[in-house]
């Protein structure tokens, strides 16, 4: 079956519910975003999301704010794992996933949290490892600490979550509630017009260029488990702005990505020869980048593997391994719930080679 066969493009609200707490959390590090060499003077801030913001903080509470922070963090991102539960479960607004959630029992909501970014260092936790971990204090302190690539604080605020599973969801569903009756029920109308014409346009761009199209647009999509995914999922989103995002159910054949309603401004400007040799440079340019390169020149490895060799974080192997699969340094293939990530060695050759004749010729 052709691949793009599976590709599905849908339109939900509900991916904005979790996509403007994560937004009204993190704003400062989309603004930092805008700032970088790769977007600065190119894009500016949508104006209408940064208004929203600013008085949107003004009507947060002290628990909202804490909550907020604890299930919308940009290194975690806990909250955003029942992004996939939205096209899997076919929930077209910001309430069906409400519902959802009141439903979900608090194990699975549990097991999608430890699936957060690459996943436990063990790899697949099936329901009954799971279960196993959840009744005792001893190895559930354990695995958050030796098998989760968090950051301390995350982790310790990981084992509060696993600890008391019912107020872990208790406190989540009260912050979808308040968020959506306080924040999102207003402008939620807009946002699925903006959502429409995302999802016509998307939809005009593969039928015109194919597989061409997702390359471009989605430089980290997995063309290697085409075969064994049942469906890729695209929506459109307002408050990601021009990012994508990706995510996955544990054990469903699966993906789901998230495309900001802004892909076609991102698309549509050319990059010149000395651009192109800047973030050449700049992928190097960075001694955790550097120190998985040559990790990797030994091998393939996991997410975790990275992280656990090379003392970083859950979110600092996504972010440096996110700017060397940009450059077409790293590749990556998903297999039974793990990431892999091996070197393309003559892609790194040919890359350092043809920025420095660049360079020289332009000099």
């Amino acid at each position: 079956m052709n691949w793009l066969n599976k590709v599905e493009v849908r339109s939900s609200t509900a991916c904005d519910l979790l996509h403007g707490m994560f937004r009204l959390n993190n704003n400062d590090r989309f603004l930092e975003l805008f700032a970088s060499p790769q977007f600065k003077g190119k894009f500016e801030p949508y104006r209408n999301i940064q208004t929203w913001v600013t008085e949107t903080r003004e009507l947060l509470t002290s628990d909202i704010v804490e909550k907020l922070k604890e299930f919308f963090d940009w290194e975690t991102f806990l909250g955003m794992c029942l992004l996939p539960d939205i096209t899997h479960s076919n929930l077209e607004s910001a309430s069906h996933l409400i519902e959802f959630v009141q439903e979900m029992p608090e194990r699975v909501l549990l097991i999608h949290f430890i699936y957060s970014g690459y996943g436990p260092r063990m790899g697949t936790v099936d329901m009954d490892t799971f279960d196993k971990i959840m009744k005792n204090d001893r190895d559930m302190l354990l695995f958050v600490s030796n098998d989760m690539s968090f950051s301390t604080e995350r982790k310790a605020i990981l084992f509060e979550m696993l600890s008391h599973p019912e107020r872990t969801k208790e406190d989540l569903l009260y912050l979808l509630e308040w968020f959506y009756e306080n924040v999102f029920s207003t402008i939620e109308p807009r946002i699925a017009k903006i959502h429409s014409k995302a999802v016509n346009e998307i939809e005009r761009e593969i039928s015109a260029t194919g597989e061409k199209f997702l390359r471009t647009i989605i430089k980290n999509i997995d063309f290697t488990r085409s075969e064994v995914l049942e469906r890729t999922v695209i929506c459109p989103s307002y408050f990601s702005e021009f990012l994508i995002s990706n995510a996955s159910i544990p054990f469903v054949k699966e993906d789901m990505y998230t495309i900001g309603f802004r892909f076609k401004e991102v698309m549509a400007v050319p990059k010149e020869a000395l651009e192109i040799t800047a973030e050449t440079f700049d992928a190097l340019a960075h001694e955790k980048r550097l120190a998985i390169i040559r990790y990797l020149s030994t091998g393939r490895s996991s997410g975790n593997e990275l992280a656990r060799a090379l003392n970083l974080s859950n979110y600092e192997v996504g972010e440096h391994i996110g700017i060397l699969r940009e450059a077409g340094m790293v590749l990556a293939k998903k297999a039974n719930q793990v990431t892999y990530f091996t070197l393309d060695k003559a892609i790194v050759r040919q890359e350092i080679s043809r920025a420095l004749e660049d360079l020289l010729e332009s000099s």
